[in-house]
């Protein structure tokens, strides 16, 4: 796919020159069918999004194409002689078309996927479970061993890993961290839900996406969930719903996992849970409460990748700043994935300065953010949507390329299972688990840790 869409590409594009450059090139003054490319060009601007999905990059060169259309207009009517020839106005190749064709052409033609956005299920499995508590069903994706006929009862249990996905993007967003992450001996369990997670994926591989009232409140509530009231308590209701996943599917795991997964080789009590955005926020809620915590021993560790925490925020008056009202303290060890844009000092309190304060626990707590990562390069997002990724960037230029993050990001939570398992007291109920041993990665990591933190020092993140 990512080499094919630049084939309709490049397509547009000469469809659009050719009518334009024709009064000026002899050899196609007499070509009349010519006057039609742009419109044809337009029809295959349209038809770009259903064969690919969205595409950001594409669409100011649909935009692009509809001006110059609506440009040509006069010529396409002369052509069906109704409109006189010679009331006609004749529509130049101007330095702004040019440039503007240019510009559109460029950002499509560079931004385009270097991965196929369209989610496979190849090695996994799947199947649809419905909480009838909230009248919803879930979409269970499943990445167990690469070959189970060849690793079951041949290698240790594996830590089981419940990736909460964003709500942006769904489980398409990490569907290949969840490969890396089980490649480097976790079984995986990631999810979408339908009506909720734009968009959900069901494992027929249909798409299901919110109202698109519920879409605008989802970017709303990112854009300025910390700032405004109303953006905030959308935030919060993103937060509950996560809560509410996870709360479901920790149940699930416990009661119905292994009868529906047998070959899954998952370790039951050794269970690690990360979650993106509004996941991760919903297990910072959930790993303060020291119920919850002692109803979930088998939780090992929490990772939680660039979260906004909506629920620390309260408005006391309409036109003041929010405040930050008292903060939760994990129970549980706690690694959390930002930008690297928490080094810069002018984005240190907002939005980062609530999870600054979380850090300081009786609890072990670190912090990481890559050299360059911006807030939403932890996924498949550089490979699939280079323009996001272009347009909302760390401050730093970073050594990690595309396909890079995906690796690094699997490597970076592993390495954090795997500290905390290897300093674990000795349990000999518990069966041998994988992920003994960590791996090496490269670049910088600026890191932060909290009062407790009494672990080897930084560098068991970069290197074994």
């Amino acid at each position: 796919m990512q080499e094919n869409i630049r084939i309709p590409e490049v397509l547009i594009v000469v469809f659009l020159v050719l009518p334009a450059i024709r009064p000026y090139i002899r050899g196609l003054q007499s070509q009349d069918g010519l006057v039609w490319f742009p419109l044809v060009a337009l029809a295959m601007g349209i038809a770009l999004f259903p064969a690919y999905g969205f595409r950001p990059e594409c669409v100011p060169l649909l935009l692009c194409t509809v001006f110059l259309n609506i440009r040509h207009i006069p010529l396409v009517l002369d052509h069906l002689g109704w409109w006189d020839r010679d009331t006609v106005p004749r529509q130049g190749f101007t330095r702004v078309r040019v440039g503007f064709l240019i510009l559109t052409a460029a950002v499509a033609l560079y931004f385009f996927p270097r991965q196929d956005t369209r989610l496979t299920f190849q090695g996994v499995q799947t199947r649809t479970i419905r909480d009838e508590g909230r009248n919803v069903d879930i979409f269970l994706r499943l990445y167990g061993p690469a070959d189970p006929d060849t690793q079951s009862g041949a290698s240790p249990a594996r830590p089981l890993m419940l990736l909460v996905p964003p709500v942006f993007g769904s489980v398409g967003m990490v569907d290949q961290v969840c490969r890396k992450l089980r490649d480097q001996g976790f079984t995986v369990l990631s999810f979408s839900r339908r009506d909720f997670d734009f968009p959900a994926w069901g494992p027929d591989g249909k798409q299901y996406s919110p109202p698109v009232q519920e879409q605008f409140h989802i970017f709303q509530a990112f854009a300025q969930g910390s700032a405004t009231e109303a953006a905030n308590l959308m935030g919060r209701a993103l937060e509950t719903g996560r809560m509410e996943d996870i709360r479901f599917l920790l149940s699930y795991i416990k009661q119905n996992l292994y009868m529906d997964f047998p070959e899954s080789e998952a370790e039951q009590n050794t269970l690690f849970l990360a979650g993106y955005d509004a996941g991760g926020s919903a297990l910072a809620l959930l790993g303060a409460s020291p119920e919850w915590r002692a109803a979930n021993p088998e939780v090992k560790g929490l990772i939680l990748v660039e979260s906004p925490l909506w629920s620390v925020y309260q408005f006391d008056e309409p036109k003041s700043p929010p405040q930050i009202k008292p903060l939760i303290r994990p129970q549980v060890p706690s690694l959390f994935m930002t930008s690297d844009r928490i080094s810069d000092p002018k984005k240190r309190d907002r939005p980062y300065g609530p999870l600054l304060q979380i850090l300081q626990t009786d609890i072990p707590a670190v912090l990481a953010a890559v050299d360059g990562a911006g807030p939403l390069d932890y996924s498949d997002c550089p490979a699939k949507y280079p323009l996001y990724s272009a347009c909302i960037s760390g401050n730093k230029q970073t050594p990690w390329k595309y396909d890079t993050f995906i690796e690094g990001t699997a490597s970076i939570m592993t390495n954090f299972a795997s500290l905390l398992l290897e300093n674990a007291p000795p349990d000999p109920t518990r069966p041998p688990v994988a992920l003994s041993r960590r791996k090496g990665l490269g670049g910088t990591i600026h890191f932060e840790t909290g009062r407790a933190w009494n672990l080897p020092d930084f560098g068991y993140i970069l290197s074994p």
